[in-house]
């Protein structure tokens, strides 16, 4: 919800600032009420359009494998899309609006691309990349969780060829290796299973299930101690 109130003020910011130079001719064609509403109202709904999208596609976990200038600029271009339409209606209300046509659209799409662009991504590079604490800082895959789960990682688990990392606030399902997870988190927690591991700090208690442990983690993830991760869990202070 911050990162959205954040947006949404940055494109409220950047709509004035271009209703107060007026391009592509808007100065001299609309008074100035008329080219602050056009420009801080397209360009809010050109990123929330834009910024639905980005989350919408996040979900994916083939589209969370791409780096995160990828994610975020084609996520700009996919909303320049219904923004270019909506630009087109905008101008034919305000200003004498001809026949549309592919050209026409064509050339309004990348008059929006840029400015969707030149917006979205720098914005999601600046959210995405907030100080993170020293444990997790060097783990290249944080950067693929959205920004709503935090950064306090409790638990990794391997899924077939992807990642699901549980935080305080959640989970989420990326494409990275168990492997390199394991070893970028460093210290900072320890492998209890042949596709867990746990932070050290995340425990609360520890349950018996049959002849096995179960460790309790903040938020309610259940993670298994298997016999062969054991002794490392012992090692770490994890169960007695």
């Amino acid at each position: 919800m911050r990162a959205w109130a954040q947006g949404g003020l940055v494109a409220a910011l950047a709509g004035a600032a271009l209703g107060l130079l007026g391009p592509f001719g808007t100065y001299g064609d609309l008074s100035v009420a008329e080219r602050y509403a056009y420009w801080i109202g397209l360009t809010l709904l050109m990123w929330a359009q834009t910024a639905a999208l980005f989350a919408a596609l996040r979900r994916a976990p083939s589209f969370l494998g791409w780096p995160l200038w990828a994610q975020a600029g084609s996520a700009a271009l996919l909303g320049a899309v219904p923004t270019t339409f909506e630009v087109a209606y905008v101008e034919g209300l305000l200003r004498v609006g001809g026949v549309l046509t592919p050209r026409s659209l064509a050339e309004t799409y990348g008059s929006v691309a840029v400015i969707a662009v030149g917006l979205f991504l720098p914005l999601t590079m600046i959210q995405q990349r907030r100080p993170r604490a020293p444990a997790v800082e060097a783990a290249s895959f944080t950067w693929a969780l959205p920004t709503e789960l935090g950064t306090g990682v409790v638990a990794l688990a391997a899924e077939d060829h992807y990642l699901r990392v549980h935080t305080d606030r959640g989970d989420s399902l990326i494409h990275h290796r168990f492997s390199d997870a394991v070893r970028e988190m460093g210290d900072a927690g320890v492998q209890v299973h042949r596709s867990w591991w746990v932070a050290k700090d995340a425990v609360v208690r520890v349950e018996r299930d049959g002849d096995r442990h179960v460790l309790m983690l903040r938020g309610g993830v259940r993670a298994p101690v298997s016999r062969t991760y054991g002794q490392a869990a012992r090692k770490a202070g994890l169960i007695p």
